[in-house]
């Protein structure tokens, strides 16, 4: 019999299509939606993104201007370019994109001084008291609010702006290579002569049109030292290569005036908040197998460069000497002396320990600044031939010990660290000399040698040396005595700063002396020894950047 179909089953099954597809339209639509609201989260990030770098751009654009004109900021709104987008403290008014067409604007805002309620806004007739925090940590500073917008979103960062010190940088010099005074040449001589003139060059120089000449055409080892010649009567002696070689670590913000030689990879900063300055041209650093007479076939990289190097960076220089500190000293001797320092307390002597011969025991002085005047110094320095007479007429201190308070000591001539210098709680302390800040090394030459490298260290050598301290060689270097004698002494550990014309070697690859561990003290942002010496011309750097 055949089969009779269910008129009710053909109705259920068009009900299961209409069901079925109503299930899929809903899904579809919520898939949709949330599509949709992915999509608007994700504009709004990116936008978020976009003023975030739009308000950094306008920070940059404030910056620039800056470093081409220190005193822009006492112009007050009154600024070029017309199209500029300084505005006034409340306003944004005043816009500029940012380059690349990215879609973003900023804008850039003047913050009244905090602390000087008479003036709400900058003033070109009274910028300094209009602008310029009065007092407290930030004395000496302005503010700037850099306002970024992208579609919907606004992103504002206040930059705050102070001079540049050589307390921003635990690593700064003018010039990449040896003293000419450590040449051993006579002084004076045509040959010291000579190597002031070459020596005092850059690595790198430019063209009249500013453009970056190659090594062997210009610069300080593209041509011998004049006037010193061989046996022969030939000029070949080369200004020395000092580079950073595998196993340094330069753990904050550096700076030279030069370009940096460089031997495998060693650590240059902590992280891309550090700048790593070369005033030079880029790319700002070489290997040493590529410097003309380098006598090195070591290829350097830049794979461990953790800071973010800056090329054409401003040149800092020092004031020619530090006679000012001289003027204001609480304590004041003359000839050698020795230092020695426990907690906020100081030990002063003539002769070769911290008891003999006493000249002061008590207290640190009340504004912190100790100086160490000459009557005479006939003795012409070098690293090869330092000696440590028992007395002399110089104005030298040999330093060591553990402090708590806070100082600055000066000195006519050399600073010698003949021990430790550790800090505890607040304590802080500048090292400032017009010529060398040394660390002590004598060295003992083994019978039937004639070379000290083939000797060993003397008695008293430091190994593994701790300076916790800010160090300015204002003429000439911080230096290791008799660096490239003896056998390793370990590491030096700086934590503080280092600031010199020359740089200063500490050991060499052959494994004498030191390998560098420079370490910044974030406290000299803000807690600075006493009187520190600041910059012949000083430039505005970034000090702080926070969110607003």
């Amino acid at each position: 019999m055949p089969v009779k179909r269910s008129e009710n089953e053909a109705g259920f099954t068009m009900i299961s299509v209409i069901l079925g597809l109503s299930l899929v339209i809903a899904l579809s639509i919520v898939a949709v939606t949330a599509v949709s609201g992915d999509l608007h989260l994700n504009r709004h990030d990116l936008d978020q993104r976009r003023a975030y770098e739009a308000a950094k751009a306008g920070i940059n654009d404030y910056v620039f201007h800056l470093h081409n004109e220190t005193d822009y900021w006492t112009d007050c709104t009154n600024v070029q370019p017309e199209t500029n987008a300084v505005n006034q403290v409340g306003s944004t008014a005043k816009q500029r994109h940012v380059p690349g067409n990215t879609g973003g604007t900023y804008a850039i805002e003047l913050l009244p001084a905090a602390g000087q309620s008479q003036y709400t806004q900058c003033d070109a007739a009274n910028p300094g008291p209009s602008m310029l925090e009065p007092s407290g940590l930030f004395r000496g500073t302005f503010r700037i609010r850099s306002t970024g917008f992208s579609g919907k979103a606004d992103v504002s960062i206040v930059a705050t702006f102070k001079p540049a010190t050589f307390l921003d940088y635990v690593y700064l010099t003018q010039y990449e290579t040896l003293d000419p005074v450590s040449y051993g040449f006579p002084n004076p001589s045509p040959e010291l002569d000579g190597a002031n003139s070459q020596c005092s060059k850059p690595l790198q120089e430019r063209d009249l049109q500013g453009n970056p000449l190659a090594l062997s055409m210009a610069g300080r080892n593209s041509a011998p030292i004049p006037n010193v010649k061989d046996a022969d009567g030939n000029e070949t002696i080369y200004c020395v290569v000092i580079s950073f070689v595998k196993g340094d670590s330069i753990n904050g913000p550096m700076h030279t005036n030069d370009s940096f030689a460089i031997s495998d990879n060693p650590t240059l900063g902590r992280g891309p908040a550090d700048p790593v300055e070369v005033s030079g041209p880029p790319k700002g650093w070489f290997s040493t197998k590529d410097v003309p007479q380098s006598g090195s076939t070591k290829t350097g990289s830049s794979s461990n460069f953790k800071g973010t190097l800056t090329a054409n960076s401003p040149v800092i220089n020092p004031p020619p000497s530090n006679s000012a500190l001289e003027d204001i000293a609480g304590l004041k001797f003359t000839g050698q002396v020795r230092i020695c320092l426990n907690g906020e307390t100081i030990s002063v002597s003539a002769g070769k320990t911290c008891t003999e011969s006493p000249l002061y025991s008590g207290p640190l002085p009340s504004n912190g600044v100790v100086y160490v005047g000459g009557t005479s110094c006939p003795t012409i320095y070098s690293p090869f031939t330092a000696t440590y007479p028992s007395t002399s007429g110089c104005g030298t201190a040999f330093i060591h010990g553990e402090y708590s308070g806070q100082l600055t000591l000066a000195t006519e001539n050399d600073i010698i660290v003949d021990g430790n210098l550790i800090h505890s709680g607040e304590g802080v302390l500048g090292l400032i000399a017009n010529n060398f800040v040394r660390v002590y090394h004598p060295f003992s030459a083994q019978t039937g040698r004639s070379k000290c490298n083939s000797g060993s260290n003397g008695a008293g050598s430091i190994s593994n040396l701790q300076i916790d301290a800010a160090i300015l060689a204002i003429e000439h270097s911080f230096i290791v005595d008799h660096y490239d004698c003896g056998n390793s002494l370990g590491t030096l550990t700086v934590n503080g700063a280092i600031a010199m014309k020359y740089r200063g070697p500490v050991g060499t690859t052959g494994g004498t002396g030191y390998i560098k561990n420079y370490n910044y003290d974030d406290r000299l942002r803000y807690l600075q020894p006493p009187s520190f010496i600041e910059p012949a011309e000083s430039d505005w750097v970034v000090g702080r950047e926070t969110l607003d």
